[in-house]
């Protein structure tokens, strides 16, 4: 799977939307029913746990139907039963002080609609899931479909405690520092008005949550120890991540049997290639059933699982010494007066006033005036404008785990 990016289908049905470079597509959906989507994670953190419920939309380009009102309960093999609150319209979340997942139970999900009709899990097992001893990063080539190598640096892990199960699921955070290229260090209010300002907005974070599926039964790996396994990898020439410093977090889930076929069902649809709407050669397999009417269909899946976590960082001073191709802003400086050829579809008379007002409404900022020997303005500089606001593309607030090295 390495390489590849796949996004399940029920999380397009719960979006509502394809995205496509083509015209929209808007089928007619024959024989269309609307379903209960379950997206639920019980997990051993200290953290709330989560039940999202949506149901399925005839118009793809509608938002998605909230399915709020229900009753949402866990109860587990030692007869402990959890309540999950709606917080929101559709997300239901349990209380982390007094409700987390332990593994070896068996966890089984409730829930009832509005209008009484019941919805019941298989019994889930939470299986107990090894630490990840070191999580590290090596340089590394890829080789797109058209032939392309691409360099970059991949993300590797080692879990080397025998696993107690035999399935694992992974998935990834990222976040990073960027600093733009070309800050705006002057202010325009006319030709006669231009001053210097304090440099603002030049650096920033950026965050991204994975949404590659990740699984490997551990029989792949002698006795059960994951060493020197890739995660994923990140194309240094594709993306301003490896310019500053740079952090991901990895977290690895045990899986039952069925959680991993469920897993593993996601990644041959997507293979399969086509969308939603065509007839696909594997099952939408569900362990959520409709016990009210059992010929109804319920999409999405319960998943149970310990989970373990680890963060690392990786500076620039490390992407040095890996010594791979990085990114670079494509930020071409436009020294530009009246009279100049990009000038042209202005209405004369052509002042820096109305020079300045052209590119502004272009989408360009100015950074900072030109004048010659004698004190006279001759050029306005322009830059685009992610290229002096970094607030654009990113956060300006630091996040709180962040850590300067």
């Amino acid at each position: 799977m390495k390489g590849k990016y796949y996004k399940p289908l029920w999380i397009l049905i719960i979006s509502g939307t394809l995205f496509t470079c083509v015209e929209p597509y808007n089928p007619e959906l024959k024989d269309y029913q609307s379903l209960l989507v379950v997206d639920a994670l019980l997990t051993d953190e200290d953290a709330s746990n989560y039940v999202r419920l949506t149901r399925t939309i005839e118009s793809i380009n509608a938002p998605p139907e909230k399915f709020s009102g229900a009753t949402v309960k866990l109860k587990d093999n030692e007869g402990n039963i959890a309540v999950f609150e709606e917080t929101s319209d559709g997300l239901y979340k349990s209380d982390s002080l007094t409700f987390r997942g332990v593994p070896g139970r068996s966890y089984t999900l409730f829930i009832t609609a509005g209008d009484g009709t019941e919805y019941e899990s298989e019994p889930c097992t939470m299986y107990e899931v090894p630490e990840i001893d070191s999580l590290y990063f090596g340089k590394d080539w890829v080789t797109l479909d058209n032939g392309e190598v691409q360099e970059g640096v991949r993300v590797y892990i080692d879990s080397k405690e025998p696993a107690g199960n035999d399935y694992f699921r992974w998935s990834y955070k990222e976040w990073w520092k960027f600093n733009i290229p070309v800050p705006k260090d002057y202010e325009y209010v006319n030709q006669n008005n231009i001053y210097k300002i304090p440099l603002t907005n030049i650096t920033c974070w950026n965050n991204n949550i994975s949404e590659e599926i990740l699984i490997q039964p551990a029989e792949t790996y002698v006795g059960g120890s994951f060493v020197k396994k890739p995660v994923f990898f990140i194309p240094s020439r594709e993306s301003n991540r490896l310019l500053v410093q740079y952090c991901v977090e990895i977290t690895q889930y045990s899986l039952s049997a069925s959680e991993f076929e469920f897993w593993d069902h996601m990644i041959q649809i997507n293979d399969a290639g086509g969308d939603i709407f065509d007839k696909q050669p594997f099952p939408i397999v569900s362990n959520i059933h409709c016990i009210s009417k059992p010929e109804e269909k319920v999409l999405g899946y319960f998943q149970v699982s310990s989970v373990r976590k680890a963060r690392e960082y990786l500076t620039r001073k490390e992407v040095d010494l890996l010594d791979v191709e990085l990114y670079s802003y494509d930020c071409d400086i436009l020294m530009v007066g009246p009279g100049d050829p990009e000038t042209l579809m202005i209405p004369e008379p052509i002042t820096f006033d109305k020079v300045y007002e052209y590119f502004v409404q272009l989408n360009y900022t100015f950074v900072q005036p030109s004048y010659n020997e004698r004190g006279q303005l001759i050029k306005l500089i322009f830059v685009r404008n992610v290229c002096a606001d970094c607030t654009l593309t990113g956060n300006p607030e630091k996040p709180d785990f962040w850590v300067d090295l």
